[in-house]
């Protein structure tokens, strides 16, 4: 590879790397918190889904409620608001959130949702996510607690980390091959030496952390890929299924067995109503997954009508949305127990280190402009110091 190449690629790899330094270590110390949220959550005694089955004050019925029952006791709490959603937790089969909004507001933001134990049909009393201590990290992670616009600077640094690691793989190659893999010069000047700290521990964690990188970048992203899916595959399902909002819609507990026969195998994951951001104006949108950690993001959607309780229709996730629904677990590491926590915890510890002595190797660069001019590509990048 030619100097001014070499040089150009430096420029990419510095640059991108100084741009997100900061935020880097930010992301690095707050998701190796979140990587073991759950069990901090339990420590602190800050568990999301609030009551547990043995704080409950009366027997757990040999039959569970319905779910209809649910709706209308939210309904009845809320005077003038119409359901909009059910959601299931993933990780509690008992925590069922049911959301009511103002009628003819399609959005699920503009709503309140009551939360219940779907055993006995009490309602939950959940902390806030925003007062727990994972919910306090998991904000600063994922936008700096300044909202979306937040959200999407975190997902322009995903990008510049992305651009970081290709320009260190396409400049560790050539400059390396002269030296034996994960060699550190300690008799070379210091400055040597974190220099090679920096290269060893960025190698080792290259795919790790693009896969990491990009998964965020995907999740930071996911207003704009969630309303891609809304404008195009959605309003293809709108206009292919019309029709109007019957005037009683079957139960909820209903609409649930249907997709459920159509899909069997699938627990559920939420329930949208008819005239709801996620529906069309006739139909549920019943959302089911699988049972295992990876398979829980895999979806699919059944569409069944409000009016005789029919399956209208069956789709799956475009790809793009999938891609965004397994971005989650790979970026946490939270799918596979917790060898993979502690796997994903070390390489977060790693990924630190690489960001710190590459940040240290800059502030200790020549800087007399006569040196600098007679360096065509940075010394510690060098096999012929070896």
């Amino acid at each position: 590879m030619k100097a001014p190449t070499l040089r150009f690629w430096y420029a990419i790899h510095r640059w991108t790397s100084l741009l997100c330094t900061l935020n880097l270590l930010v992301l690095c110390v707050t998701g190796l918190l979140l990587i073991f949220h759950h069990d901090i959550d339990a420590l602190l005694g800050q568990e999301h889904h609030g009551t547990v089955a043995a704080e409950r004050a009366v027997p757990v019925p040999a039959q569970r409620p319905a779910l209809q029952s649910l709706v209308d006791t939210t309904r009845a709490a809320h005077p003038g608001q119409l359901p909009k959603s059910i959601s299931f937790a993933d990780d509690d089969e008992d925590a069922v959130g049911v959301r009511v909004g103002p009628a003819g507001e399609p959005k699920l933001r503009n709503g309140t949702t009551t939360h219940f134990d779907a055993a006995t049909g009490l309602p939950r009393k959940p902390l806030p996510p925003g007062e727990t201590f994972s919910g306090f990290i998991l904000k600063l992670h994922l936008n700096l607690f300044l909202g979306m616009p937040g959200q999407y600077f975190i997902g322009f640094i995903g990008v510049l980390l992305t651009l970081s690691l290709i320009s260190g793989l396409v400049l560790y190659g050539p400059f390396m091959r002269k030296l034996a893999f994960g060699l550190l010069r300690f008799g070379k000047p210091v400055r040597v030496v974190q220099a090679d700290l920096h290269n060893l521990f960025g190698i080792v964690v290259l795919v790790w952390a693009l896969v990491v990188g990009l998964t965020g970048t995907f999740l930071s992203f996911s207003p704009l890929i969630i309303g891609l899916w809304q404008k195009t595959e959605l309003q293809h399902l709108v206009a292919t299924l019309p029709g109007q909002t019957p005037p009683a819609l079957v139960p909820v507990d209903r609409a649930l067995d249907a997709a459920q026969q159509a899909v069997p195998g699938k627990d559920p994951a939420f329930v949208f109503y008819p005239n709801t951001e996620f529906s069309t104006g006739r139909h549920y949108g019943v959302v089911l997954r699988g049972h295992t950690e990876l398979q829980k993001r895999v979806y699919a959607i059944v569409f069944v009508d409000a009016g005789d309780g029919s399956v209208a229709a069956v789709r799956g996730m475009p790809w793009y949305l999938q891609v965004l629904l397994l971005s989650a677990p790979f970026h946490f590491g939270d799918y596979a127990g917790r060898p993979l926590q502690i796997l994903w915890a070390l390489l977060t510890l790693i990924t630190t280190g690489a960001t710190v002595t590459g940040f240290i190797f800059w502030l200790k660069r020549p800087r007399r402009a006569g040196e600098a001019a007679r360096t065509p590509v940075p010394p510690h990048l060098s096999g012929d110091q070896a």
